[in-house]
């Protein structure tokens, strides 16, 4: 019976100490992604600068196609919303990011920046 009894504790302490440094390591992460990540300085809600759940959250509410909208109203121009994403809301700022090399591919009847006329979807 001891020997039975020692080695349930001995698993429960495994678990114990598997638990607090699953706690830590998560802590860990989240503190370098609020404080340390080069976004850090980026405007945005701060769970979705440690977590992409936060966005999947919103997507399966049926709410993302109106997130970009309301984020930029309250947070300005720039915006981060994952650990490792920034939505601009600018040509200006797609320009500086990807630079003028690449927004020859952006170019066209379909595409629309903010302020430009509403026609977005018209035909040639």
């Amino acid at each position: 019976m001891y020997f039975w009894a020692h080695n349930l504790l001995c698993i429960l302490h495994a678990l114990a100490f598997t638990f607090l440094c699953s706690v830590l390591l998560l802590a860990a992460i989240a503190t370098y992604r609020l404080v340390l990540h080069p976004l850090s300085q980026v405007p945005g809600p701060r769970l979705a600068a440690v977590s992409n759940v936060w966005y999947a959250y919103h997507v399966r509410n049926g709410s993302a196609f109106r997130l970009a909208k309301v984020l930029h109203k309250q947070y300005g121009p720039v915006v981060r919303v994952g650990p490792n994403e920034v939505w601009v809301n600018s040509a200006d700022g797609f320009r500086s990011i990807y630079g003028e090399w690449l927004s020859f591919m952006f170019k066209g009847p379909f595409v629309r920046y903010p302020g430009s006329d509403s026609d977005v979807h018209r035909c040639w």
